[in-house]
């Protein structure tokens, strides 16, 4: 018969030895999936203290959720101090054309700057008439500078050229149908699974030579600088987010000024394909005092290819659905539900 103590001794060995087997497993799977990262892993009662400095991310989330999958582990904690090491204390506080992204794209939103090019068929157009549309993105994130504050996140400042363009592919020649010139300069921070973005932008909306020729309108002279902040969350395989924008001077000059933003991410686990392929869906709702709040709605779904190691460059394709109104500059008044079909690529 085991005493009292005997069985307080076993129970304390045998937890021992799951954390000891959690810690073995869990080090072999991040010298798997992040081949060359400093990380590090401590485990106490079955809950791992992940220690990885260089993981930032959607690396980090990969990781977290990698580990989370161990038989026996309760929680995975990050610990955002890690033990100092000559190489921590060697990263720059600053640094010219840093390539980390510290506030993701957002994928279902249809004004995100990213190379793309897809296929909508419009259920409703109010204005202008068309069935079947051709769309073109060309935009990218061109990071200048990052300052690293020990203990403080990460700051980067860039610029952001980016153009949209709609195509009427029922027209003989697949006319320009609208065209919208935008650039920005995003301040980004991050810390951990929260990220913040600033923006100053200006952008202008242009009609197609030949969509005027064959559909006679009163051109709009949209032209607008503006501001925004969106703030981002990362819970677990969710990324949720929201924000808000002001118009700063802009003609017509009687445009409204605000708009809101609110939005939620979703992608899968560990992906496919030694986590080079994963699932994922996003859901984008924005609103404007334009037009008197109404929401915006735009969904997208599909999946994901990247490489592990690189992961700002990815490509997805994805289904898409919108409803609202139209997000093309020029008919910003013109109700438009549509959907389709998108090759995206981020750099």
């Amino acid at each position: 018969m085991v005493g009292p103590g005997a069985a307080l001794i076993l129970a304390l060995a045998l937890a021992s030895a799951d954390d000891a087997f959690i810690a073995g497993y869990a080090t072999a799977i991040l010298e798997r999936e992040f081949p060359g990262t400093k990380a590090s892993v401590q485990v106490r009662n079955g809950v791992i203290y992940l220690q990885a400095a260089e993981l930032t991310g959607r690396d980090r989330d990969r990781a977290v959720s990698s580990l989370s999958r161990i038989d026996g582990v309760r929680a995975v904690r990050v610990e955002e101090a890690p033990p100092v090491t000559t190489e921590t204390e060697s990263r720059p506080t600053w640094e010219a054309f840093p390539d980390e992204r510290l506030f993701s794209p957002l994928l279902a939103d249809p004004r995100w700057a990213h190379f793309s090019m897809g296929y909508q068929h419009f259920s409703r157009s109010d204005f202008p008439k068309l069935n079947n549309a051709g769309v073109v993105s060309l935009g990218e994130l061109f990071n200048v500078v990052a300052w690293r504050p020990r203990d403080a996140g990460e700051f980067t400042f860039g610029l952001e050229p980016a153009i949209f363009a709609l195509f009427n592919m029922d027209a003989l020649s697949h006319d320009l149908v609208n065209a919208d010139y935008r650039l920005a300069l995003p301040l980004e921070y991050r810390k951990g699974p929260v990220a913040l973005r600033t923006s100053v932008l200006h952008q202008s909306s242009h009609l197609g030579d030949e969509f005027l020729l064959d559909t006679p309108t009163q051109r709009i002279n949209l032209s607008y600088e503006a501001v925004d902040l969106r703030a981002s969350c990362q819970v677990g395989q969710f990324r949720l987010y929201a924000g808000a924008a002001a118009l700063l001077h802009r003609e017509p000059s009687d445009l409204d000024r605000w708009s809101a933003q609110q939005g939620v991410e979703w992608f899968s686990g560990p992906g496919l394909l030694g986590e080079a392929l994963s699932p994922l869906v996003a859901v984008d709702v924005q609103e404007h005092q334009e037009t008197s709040w109404h929401g915006n709605v735009s969904v997208r779904a599909g999946i994901e290819f990247l490489n592990p190691r690189k992961t700002r460059r990815r490509i997805q394709i994805l289904l898409e659905y919108y409803r609202g109104y139209n997000p093309n500059g020029q008919f910003y008044r013109e109700r438009a539900d549509y959907f389709g079909v998108g090759l995206h690529a981020y750099f």
